[in-house]
Formats: C-alpha cells, structure tokens, sequence
C-alpha cells in the first residue's frame, strides 16, 4: 500500500498496526491524506508537519521530538486466555467493534484490496460477510446500540467524512459534508448522536464534535480532542488529546456531559515516556481501556515494526489503580470491550495483523498494588481543557 509524498504515518483506527507510528498531536500545516501504509513501511524523512490523518488508520502523528526516551519498566504478565477471532493472511484486519448482544463483530480489512472496506462476522464463526465495496478507504466501524447500523469512516466524497450503512448493506447515508477531515465516530447510547473528530483549519487542532443522526445538519462543539468513546450512560466521553508542551504526547481525558454541554474536563492517565490513545469503556462504565505506546528510540527511524512497544492497560475510575493487559509479546493496538468486558483488539501475535481478544474481567476492576503505569491527574480547579498552553 502506497504512501502519498507528503504524509504522517498514522492511523485513524487509532492505533492498530505494528507498523505504524503512534504518538502526538501537534501544531502545524496540514498533511496530505494517504493510503493504507505497509505493516513495515518506513516513514518518509524529514518528518513533515502535522495534520490531519489520513490514511486508512490514520489521525496520529509521531511521539515528539526527542530521540531518546526513559523506558518505563512494565511488568509482563502471562497472558493464557488469547482468542483469535480473525485470520487473515494477507493485509490487515483492525478497528473491531462488537455489537450489545456481543455475538456479531465488525471490522476493517485490506484482506481483499489495498484500500480497507467494512467486514461482519460473528464472533466466534469463521465466515465473513463484506459490508462495503469500494475503491475509497472505509475504516473505523462502530456499531448501533440496537445492531441495525453501522457508522464508520470514509473518503468515499474525497475528504474523510461520517457515513452510516444498515448491517444488511441498504441504506448507505453521508452524515457529514464539510470540508473538514472528520473521522473516529461513536454513538451515544441512545443512538440519537454521534461524537466524532474533526481537524480543525482555524485552531490547527483536532475538535471533537456531536451531530443528531436524524438532522445531521446541526453540530455541536464539545472539547478539543480526538477519537471520542460515548460512557455507557451517555453521561461523559473519554477521548484523547495532545499536550500542547513538553513531549506533546497524547494523554487519556474525560469530560462530563451536562445538558449537552462538556464540563469537568478530567485527564486519566498520562505518562512522560509513553503516548497514551483509544480509550474505551468497560461495560459498566466504571473502567477504561487504553494502549500505551512507547519507543526505545527514534521511532521515525526504525526499520521494523519491533521497535514500537504497545501495551493495553485498564484504569479503575473509582481508585485510579491501573493494571497491564498484555505482556508485550506483541503489540496490542485498538481495544475495544464486548457487554461481557471481554477486550477484543488488534495484534500481530501470529505474524500478520489479526483480531484478537482476552478475558479482562477481572482485571477492569483492580485492588491489588498499583503497577508502574501512566499517571493520573485531574485538571486543575477553573481549567476549561480547551486551552492551547496545557
């Protein structure tokens, strides 16, 4: 899969690949959009500025600016409880989401195309259906709360847009029309709105955004982030965002939604050696989920995937205690959690990118010694989030 001349690599599912860079969100021009990168394709150097995503699993751009980084010492722990749900042997299966019932996944793949298209399976079958067919990029599918439909991404219009498609394949539906990039959607769960990212021309930032399902034409303006996860009470949103000084690495927030309205904007977790992305919630609201990326050295630089160290961590809300969930064999990008708080992500633990899950239960709600993880703080008294000198 080719790289355009001017691009970050990144990825809009919002670290997925073991190829792939992660890290900061920061100022600058905008980038061009991409194509899918290879699993071991090397960035281009100089790094350019960055900007919107693009690329099929795009929306990240690198860790900062120092070549060197302090390792953080993660204790690995014996993982016997892997699942394997996807098998392709060519491309790359990412992005999963499991539907309420947690019987049914959906799922980006170039299994079949250098530019991904939507899959359903169930979850623990082995036939795959195609959901879309396309010579554009769909990427980041997220299911209803009632199964019906599916929201995802697409530069099917020529700029990343919100699109929705009923689970039979009818009813294909462009939600979004500005020229902005817009990407990450999740529902709330009431299935009224849906929160996504958009890059922002004027703050050079990523903003994330509400829009109605039934009158997309009215949007509303929540907090400056990006890759959004609606709580499964629908009362906050966790979401992640760059830090405006120092490393710029990503940090894991929340904000609480008060008559449509974010307030309280919370920082999770956060870590001087390590990028901090994709939050998702447990099922019952009292836990995230979140991958924790790191590098031994200029990332930019590397010649293989092996360099990027990416390990899910869960964070209890109630204590701020923090646990691994991986034990760094391979990286583990993209988790998400069926309604049984089975974490389902994306690994190359068998060589190419695969569909992967494992029983987490236990560990989304810890009461042991904390481990060594990212930090967690609360945003200072009077702090609105949205400043650009954090």
């Amino acid at each position: 899969m080719r790289l355009n001349a001017f691009t970050q690599v990144v990825t809009v599912a919002i670290a997925v690949s073991l190829g792939l860079l992660f890290g900061c969100e920061t100022t600058g021009g905008k980038a061009q959009p991409a194509s899918v990168p290879r699993v071991a394709e090397k960035p281009p150097e100089p790094l350019p500025p960055a900007g919107p995503p693009l690329g099929a699993r795009a929306g990240l751009t690198f860790f900062g600016d120092r070549p060197e980084i302090e390792e953080v010492p993660f204790e690995n722990r014996l993982l016997s409880n892997l699942t394997r749900h996807t098998f392709t042997t060519e491309g790359l299966d990412f992005d999963p989401n499991v539907d309420a019932d947690g019987k049914m996944l959906v799922f980006a793949s170039t299994r079949n195309s250098e530019h991904p298209d939507i899959y359903l399976k169930s979850v623990d079958g082995t036939a795959v259906v195609q959901l879309t067919n396309d010579p554009a990029d769909d990427i980041q599918p997220k299911f209803s709360p009632d199964g019906q439909q599916v929201v995802f991404c697409s530069n099917r219009a020529g700029n990343w847009d919100i699109w929705l498609i009923n689970t039979d394949g009818t009813g294909r539906t462009q939600l979004t029309r500005s020229a902005a990039e817009e990407i990450s959607p999740c529902w709330s769960p009431n299935t009224r709105e849906i929160a996504y990212a958009a890059w922002s021309q004027r703050a050079q930032r990523w903003e994330i955004w509400t829009i109605s399902v039934d009158e997309p034409g009215g949007r509303r303006f929540l907090a400056y982030g990006m890759f959004p996860a609606w709580s499964p009470a629908g009362t906050h949103i966790a979401f992640q965002r760059a830090r405006q000084r120092g490393s710029r690495w990503f940090s894991i927030w929340t904000i609480e939604l008060v008559d449509g309205e974010a307030r309280h904007p919370t920082e999770i977790a956060h870590s001087d050696t390590a990028a901090c992305i994709a939050p998702a919630w447990s099922p019952d609201g009292k836990a995230l989920v979140y991958c924790a990326v790191r590098r031994e050295h200029d990332l930019s630089r590397a010649e293989t995937d092996r360099s990027i160290h990416a390990d899910l961590w869960a964070v209890d809300l109630e204590t701020g205690m923090h646990t691994k969930l991986t034990d760094g064999a391979a990286p583990a990008f993209n988790p998400t959690l069926g309604p049984s708080g089975r974490v389902f992500f994306v690994s190359g633990h068998a060589g190419m990118e695969n569909i992967w899950s494992l029983a987490a239960e236990a560990d989304l709600r810890v009461t042991g010694a904390r481990q060594t993880a990212p930090r967690v703080s609360r945003a200072t008294e009077g702090e609105t989030g949205l400043r650009n000198d954090q």
